[in-house]
C-alpha cells in the first residue's frame, strides 16, 4: 500500500521547494512555506539518501500536497529537468543548500539557462551557508525570479534573504533582501508594506532595447519627436503607447535603447516576420513600445502583455439629403391621404355644383361652371380665398367647413417640409454593404494594418467592396493620407475609413459646424484591442504588467488616453440645423411652373386661332338667292 502510493507521488510533475537541515526535514516548515506562498504542488530536493528518501515520502503522504522528492546527486547534467516543468500552476521547489557544490552549481546553472527561476516558480533553499547568495553570481537571473535563502540564526530563528538580478544578461548585478524571518511557532514574518516590484524597481545598469513603430515620417530627432505632444493626429497610438512605456522605464530606472520601424510585423514569403514582430523573433530588441494586434501567428513567436490601447476605425461620410424628382413635395403625406384629398376635392366640386344649379334655377345669378368650381375649390385648400359667395345657406356652411378641413390640412403639409429642412435625416447608409451600393465614392487611410485586413478578410461585402472601390482596376490610389482622405469626405460624394484617434482632431480644426453635423460613421470591422509585446517567454512580462496596472489604477494611463484619443467632434449643441433650400429642392416646382406656362401658351394660341377662324365666319357677306 506504502509503495503503490510512493510511485503515484513520483509522477507528479509540478514542483514546490524541499528542505533538508541537519539530515532532518522540518515538515513544519514545508507546509507554512505552501501556505505563505499559496501553492499545493511541487518538488522536494536534496542530497539525502535511500532510507531518508523514504522517511520523507512517509512523512509528507498524508498532507494535502501534491509532491515529488528528487535526489539531486542522480540528476546528471543537461538531463531534461522534467519535474520543474509547469504550464499554469504556480509552484514551489525546496532545495537543500547544503548539498555537494559540485552537484548544487551545475544544477543551479542549468536552471538558469532552462529559465526556471521565474515568476511561477517560488524557491527556498535552506542552508547554514550566510554568503550562499554568492552561488547566483554566475547564474542566469531576472528580475521576476522568486528566490528565498533561508539560514539558521541563535534561538531556533531563521533569517530569510531575498535573492535576484534585474537582468544578468543586460548588465545587471545580483542584490539581496531582507524579507524577514522563520521558527517554528510563529511561522514567516515577512515584511508586507511594499510588494514585489516595488522592492526591486531600481534597475540601473540594465540596459534593455526597443522598437516603435513610426509610419509616418517626422522632422528632428526621434526621442525628442517622441516626447513632443504637437500634432496628436499623427502616429497617435504609437506615441501614445511609447509615453506610457516610458512612465515604466523611469519607474524602473534602466536605460532604454529606442530605434525606430515603420512596420508593426506582417508575414514574409519565408515564413518569417518584418519589422518589430521580427525584432521580438529574433531577439534583438526585449520589448516593443508600440502596441499590436493579437494574432495567432505572432503569439506563436512573441509574448502578449496588458492591453493599453483600442483601435477603433470607420467609413466617415457626409450623410447629405437627397431628393429625387418631387418626393419632398410628396413626402409629407402618404399615398393614402393624397388619394383622400383627391376625392374630397371631387366631392366639394360635385356638391357645389348642384347648389349652384339650384341657385340658377331659382333664377338667381350664380357662376355653374365647372372650370369656376374647380378654381374656387382649388384657391380653398391652398388658402387662396374664393371669388364669390354662395346666396344659399348650404353654400355657404359647405365652404365654411372646407376652410376649416384646408387650413388643418395646409398646417399639417408646411409644418412637416419645415422640419424636415430643419432636422438632421436619418442615414440610409448603416453598413458596409450599403456603402458598396452607394454612390460615394470609397477610399482608406494608408495604412499597413488596413491593407492586411483588407488582403485576408473574409467578409464578403469588405471584400468586394475592396475589389470594386478600393483597388478599381489594379490600381492602390485610392490609400490616402488622413489629411488628403478627410479633405475628400468634406467635399462631399466620400467615404474615407481611417482611425478615428487620427481624425477626430482634423475634424475638430478644419471642419465647420454644419458639415460635422452631417458626419456619419460604418465600421468595417470591430474594435481591435491592442497589447504590449515582448519576447517569447520574457521574464520582463509580469514587470511590465504589474507597472501597465499601477499605471491604471493611478489614472495615468486614462489621463494620456483622454489626450491621445479626443472625442468626437459635436459641432453645434442644437439638435437642428437649418438647411438652406437647394436647386434640387426648388426644381420641381419651377418645373411645374414651366409646364403651366407652356400649357397655357397652347391653349391660349388655340383660343386665338378660334376666335379668329370665328370672326372670319362672321364678316362673310352673305349672298341671296334671286328672286322671281
Amino acid at each position: 500500500m506504502q509503495s503503490s502510493r510512493l510511485v503515484q507521488l513520483l509522477f507528479v510533475f509540478n514542483i514546490i521547494g524541499i528542505i533538508l537541515v541537519n539530515g532532518k526535514l522540518d515538515v513544519k516548515l514545508v507546509k507554512d512555506y505552501f501556505k505563505e506562498k499559496t501553492i499545493n504542488y511541487g518538488t522536494i530536493i536534496g542530497c539525502f539518501s535511500d532510507k531518508e528518501f523514504l522517511l520523507l515520502s512517509k512523512s509528507l503522504a498524508f498532507e494535502n500536497y501534491m509532491l515529488a522528492f528528487i535526489n539531486i546527486k542522480k540528476i546528471k547534467r543537461h538531463d531534461k529537468l522534467w519535474f520543474l516543468q509547469t504550464n499554469k500552476s504556480h509552484v514551489g521547489v525546496i532545495l537543500d543548500g547544503d548539498c555537494e557544490q559540485n552537484v548544487l552549481e551545475p544544477f543551479l546553472l542549468q536552471c538558469g539557462w532552462d529559465r526556471y527561476f521565474n515568476v511561477k516558480i517560488h524557491w527556498l533553499i535552506t542552508t547554514t551557508n550566510k554568503n550562499f547568495s554568492d552561488t547566483f553570481k554566475n547564474i542566469e537571473l531576472y528580475i521576476d525570479a522568486d528566490i528565498n535563502l533561508l539560514y539558521p540564526t541563535k534561538y531556533n530563528n531563521f533569517f530569510v534573504v531575498d535573492v535576484y538580478n534585474p537582468a544578468s544578461t543586460k548588465g545587471g548585478g545580483l542584490k539581496t533582501l531582507n524579507l524577514g524571518k522563520y521558527n517554528n511557532t510563529s511561522g514567516f514574518r515577512m515584511k508586507k508594506e511594499n510588494y514585489k516590484y516595488w522592492s526591486r524597481k531600481n534597475m540601473t545598469g540594465v540596459v534593455l532595447r526597443t522598437i516603435v513603430v513610426l509610419p509616418v515620417d517626422f522632422n528632428g530627432s526621434l526621442i525628442d519627436y517622441l516626447h513632443d505632444k504637437k500634432n496628436p493626429e499623427v502616429n497617435t497610438f504609437n506615441r501614445f503607447h511609447y509615453e506610457v512605456i516610458s512612465s515604466c522605464v523611469n519607474y524602473y530606472n534602466f536605460t532604454s535603447l529606442v530605434s525606430r520601424s515603420k512596420s508593426w510585423g506582417y508575414l514574409k514569403n519565408d515564413g518569417t516576420f518584418d519589422g518589430m514582430a521580427g525584432e521580438l523573433e529574433r531577439k534583438t530588441i526585449d520589448y516593443g513600445s508600440s502596441p499590436l494586434f493579437y494574432r495567432e501567428r505572432r503569439a506563436k513567436i512573441l509574448d502578449y502583455g496588458r492591453q493599453t490601447w483600442t483601435l477603433r476605425a470607420a467609413f466617415i461620410f457626409r450623410d447629405q439629403k437627397t431628393v429625387k424628382s418631387v418626393d419632398v413635395f410628396l413626402k409629407p403625406f402618404s399615398m393614402s391621404v393624397w388619394l383622400c384629398l383627391f376625392f374630397l376635392v371631387l366631392i366639394a366640386i360635385l356638391f357645389l355644383k348642384c347648389i349652384n344649379m339650384l341657385e340658377k334655377h331659382n333664377k338667381q345669378q350664380a357662376e355653374n361652371n365647372w372650370s369656376y368650381l374647380l378654381l374656387n375649390t382649388l384657391a380653398v385648400f391652398c388658402q387662396q380665398g374664393i371669388h364669390g359667395i354662395p346666396l344659399f345657406i348650404s353654400g355657404r356652411i359647405t365652404f365654411f367647413f372646407m376652410f376649416i378641413c384646408s387650413l388643418l390640412i395646409f398646417q399639417f403639409y408646411s409644418a412637416s417640409i419645415v422640419s424636415s429642412l430643419l432636422t438632421k435625416p436619418n442615414t440610409e447608409i448603416k453598413s458596409i454593404e450599403d456603402i458598396l451600393h452607394s454612390e460615394l465614392k470609397v477610399g482608406c487611410e494608408d495604412t499597413l494594418y488596413t491593407k492586411d485586413y483588407l488582403r485576408y478578410t473574409t467578409n464578403k461585402p469588405t471584400r468586394d467592396l475592396y475589389l470594386t472601390k478600393i483597388m478599381g482596376k489594379g490600381n492602390s490610389s485610392n490609400f490616402l493620407s488622413a489629411q488628403n482622405g478627410l479633405d475628400l469626405v468634406e467635399d462631399g460624394g466620400y467615404a474615407f475609413h481611417v482611425e478615428l484617434a487620427t481624425a477626430y482632431p482634423i475634424i475638430t480644426k478644419t471642419f465647420p459646424d454644419q458639415i460635422i453635423n452631417e458626419l456619419r460613421e460604418v465600421q468595417m470591422y470591430m474594435s481591435q484591442p491592442m497589447y504590449f509585446c515582448l519576447q517569447k517567454d520574457s521574464p520582463l512580462k509580469d514587470m511590465f504588467n504589474t507597472c501597465l496596472q499601477r499605471l491604471a489604477e493611478y489614472g495615468i494611463l486614462n489621463r494620456e488616453l483622454r489626450f491621445w484619443h479626443p472625442k468626437k467632434p459635436e459641432g453645434t449643441h442644437s439638435t437642428f440645423t437649418l438647411t438652406s433650400l437647394s436647386l434640387e429642392y426648388f426644381y420641381p416646382i419651377l418645373a411645374m411652373l414651366f409646364i403651366g406656362i407652356i400649357l397655357s401658351l397652347i391653349i391660349l394660341i388655340i383660343e386665338i386661332g378660334l376666335y379668329f377662324r370665328r370672326r372670319m365666319i362672321d364678316t362673310v357677306v352673305p349672298t341671296f338667292q334671286f328672286v322671281h
